[in-house]
This record gives C-alpha cells, structure tokens and sequence, in this order.
C-alpha cells in the first residue's frame, strides 16, 4: 500500500505552568515541567520467507489444459535463456484454446511475456518481481465442446494459476510458531463480462482470484497421512463486495479433491484499505495461523482429519490466480507474494 504524506504544521502555544507532585519518581524537562518516560521502541520481528524464486527467474513448468493432469507438458524458460529447473508452476486447466505453452514469446527489458492467440497471458518481470496473469474465458465457453456459453451446473470452468509445491524438506510445521503470514500485492486490473444477455446466475457465474494453500497431515503411519484442508484467501469475486466465509467439502465437479475447504470471511481480512476494485493497488499481509487453527477446528466438527493433531499439520503446496467459473476476460498483476514466519 502508499504510505499516506502528512504535513506537520508547529504551533506555539503559550501555557502557564501547573504544578503537581506525585509519588515515585519525578521526571522534569529543564523549565520545570513533566516530560513523559521514554516510549518502549516499536518490536521488529524478523521473519523466514517460504518460497525462493520470487521474481521468477527460474521461469515455469506448465500443466496439461486437461484437468486433474498433474504432468508437466512444457517449460516457459524465456527463449532458453533460464539455467535452473523451476520451482514454480503454471495451472492452466480447461483452458483448451488458450495452452500458454503454445503461445508467442517476447521479451522487452525484464519482462517476458507469453501470450496465446486468443489473448491469454502470462508475464513475468524478472527484476521487479512481478507477474501478470490474464485470462480469456470468452474464447474457452462455448466454443470448445466441453462447456456450455454461459456455463451449465456440473460443467467445468477455466483455471490460471501459478503453483508452488514444497519440497519434502521445505514443507512449513505449523505447530510451534508465532506467526504465519501471508503477505500479497497485487492489482486487478481487468474485468470484462461477456456473459451472454440475461443470462448471469450468481451460484454458476462468477470470475474469482484467490489463494489457497494446503493445510496437511504429513505424519508418516498417521491414519490420515496425505490428508489435508485447503485454507483459502478470496481477494475478488465479482458476486460480492467483500467475499463471505466460505467452509465445506471440495466438490461439484469432475476432479474436486473431496478435502475440507477454509475461507475466512474477507471484510475482516482486507482491513482499512476496503474492498478490491478494477486498478486499485491493494496489499494483504496477515496472520493467518489462528484462522488455521479455527478451520482445523471447524474441519473436526465436521468429521475430518479425525485422525489428526494439530503437530500432526504442514503447509505443503500453494496455488494462487483464477478461477472463472462465468464468461468473464480478467486480468490481475501480482507485484508480491510470499509465505512468511517465525
């Protein structure tokens, strides 16, 4: 977020002098009047940041346009330049028109950009450390043979994502830290519906950018080992001012994961700065260890991870971008993101 200027006008007030006397000691500045102690100096934690590559130098695996293929079918390595694997990932299911993957390159000055022929998008600032996700569900619905225009209950939906999966020895404990925080800039920076006329249906259509991690048991003999929630951050859904607290099973579609899913309510989570709106600067950063612990708590109730203690849990991968389950062409520009803690 910009840090808001003030201007600092003096004034010179002329008072007259009480005094008073109290027990303790006696603290004076040297006209005789009461000066306050010292303030306590504000605490500077110092953090461990989760994800490494984040400008995205290493470029990026890309998935299959086929959902529920976990495969990787092609690298962005910014016209072979890039000289290390890299540890993010593209998800960019249903989007059969649009495989990134098959798209033009360029490059002008630290940016490389990928773009389809019908307008998808993917552009990384290798020294700013940004990364620009646009994606074109009008030219998906409809016009592929297997979603409706406008999309139908039970069909799928167009995904852009980027994804980090943890190494076995990366994956974040949960138990015995302070803080987890989850801190992101980002800029939506276009929406554009395409629905047909009168036909828009609030629990079928929508254009959501999220963030979601999972929350998993990776203790090994445990009952419920590889289980997991995912504990989500609803930044823009276009249905709502703020996106609700959302809290139930992943399901309702072909590949849906069955695991339990967390969303706090956003009102709460987006603070002072208000809601997300088209080109608006917004940066989240927040605590969410004690929303975790609430979700594992609520997940429990609900007959979940029964199995599982809280040291039982890690954070083990994460995904963040679209979902467009409406015919809608949106763009976002993610200026930061990270996982941090101690």
């Amino acid at each position: 977020m910009k840090k808001l200027n003030y201007m600092h006008t003096v004034f010179f007030l002329f008072i007259s002098m009480i005094c008073w006397s109290c027990g303790g000691s006696d603290n004076t500045d040297i006209d005789g009047g009461k000066t306050d102690p010292d303030p306590e100096p504000p605490v500077t934690y110092v953090y461990t940041n989760l994800f490494s590559d984040s400008e995205y130098k290493k470029g990026f695996n890309v998935s299959s346009t086929q959902e529920g293929n976990a495969e990787v079918h092609g690298i962005l390595d910014y016209g072979d330049i890039t000289t290390s694997a890299p540890v993010w990932r593209i998800a960019q299911w249903n989007c059969i028109n649009n495989d990134i993957f098959a798209g033009t390159y360029s490059l002008n000055g630290s940016v490389h950009t990928y773009k389809t022929a019908k307008g998808n998008v993917v552009a990384a600032d290798v020294e700013k450390g940004s990364l620009v996700l646009g994606i074109n569900t009008s030219s998906e619905y409809g016009q592929n043979g297997i979603t409706s225009n406008p999309r139908k209950s039970g069909e799928s939906w167009p995904h852009l994502l980027i994804e980090y999966v943890l190494a076995d020895k990366d994956i974040l404990k949960v138990d015995g830290k302070e803080e987890i925080r989850m801190d992101i800039a980002y800029n939506v920076t276009q929406l554009d519906d395409k629905m047909p006329a009168g036909t828009t249906n609030a629990d079928l259509h929508t254009a959501q950018f999220q963030w979601y991690v999972t929350v998993q048991n990776r203790t090994q003999g445990s009952e419920d080992y590889g289980r997991y929630i995912w504990f989500g951050l609803n930044f823009f859904d276009k249905r709502y001012e703020f996106p609700p607290a959302y809290a139930a099973q992943d399901g309702g579609k072909e590949h849906n994961t069955g695991a339990f899913i967390y969303v706090p309510e956003m009102s709460q989570i987006m603070g002072s700065q208000g809601k997300t709106a088209i080109g608006k600067d917004m940066h989240v950063d927040v605590d969410v260890l004690p929303i975790i612990k609430s979700a594992f708590k609520l997940a429990q109730e609900r007959k979940y991870l029964l199995n599982t203690t809280w040291e039982d849990l890690y954070i083990t991968t994460s995904n963040i971008g679209w979902e467009v389950p409406g015919t809608y062409d949106v763009t976002v520009r993610i200026d930061s993101v990270n996982i941090k803690y101690r």
